[in-house]
């Protein structure tokens, strides 16, 4: 009788994934790095009793409201994540089909965009002509992803 891994019940094409790689684990210097999608300054954090045991709200409200102010958008037009790894990966799975779509991706920028459509499923090829591009495009921006 042979012995089932985890590996064995993986999807064929996440077994095939290349490893991600951090912007720490690959080195380099500086403030700001576009592979890392990291702000450059750190933002103030206070956790206070009413909040150490609830999850936070998903979309909250006023957060929503006062970025798509700030970025001149409609409240519709905003989408709040657990960082961008879980942003990307949401609008990949919204806007890409798994065998059909691809998204083009152009290092040097944040590894997860790769990471994430080979593992749902979607095409990175090296290079297209903008008129095969599909649902999705991501360009890199010095202190904010925008898709």
């Amino acid at each position: 009788m042979s012995t089932v891994t985890i590996t064995d019940l993986a999807r064929e094409n996440v077994r095939n994934l290349t490893p991600y790689q951090s912007a720490r684990r690959l080195g380099g210097n500086g403030d700001v790095w576009l592979n890392a999608n990291e702000y450059p300054t750190a933002v103030e954090f206070q956790l206070t009793q009413q909040t150490l045991n609830r999850y936070p709200e998903c979309q909250p409200k006023v957060v929503i409201e006062n970025y798509a102010q700030y970025a001149g958008v409609k409240p519709e037009q905003v989408l709040v994540s657990r960082g961008a790894d879980e942003g990307i990966e949401l609008l990949i799975r919204a806007f890409c089909e798994p065998g059909k779509d691809a998204i083009l991706y152009c290092p040097p920028t944040y590894g997860m965009y790769s990471v994430s459509a080979e593992t749902i499923g979607v095409r990175v090829p090296h290079s297209a002509d903008a008129g095969q591009l599909g649902n999705w495009t991501y360009k890199a921006f010095p202190t904010s992803w925008m898709a």
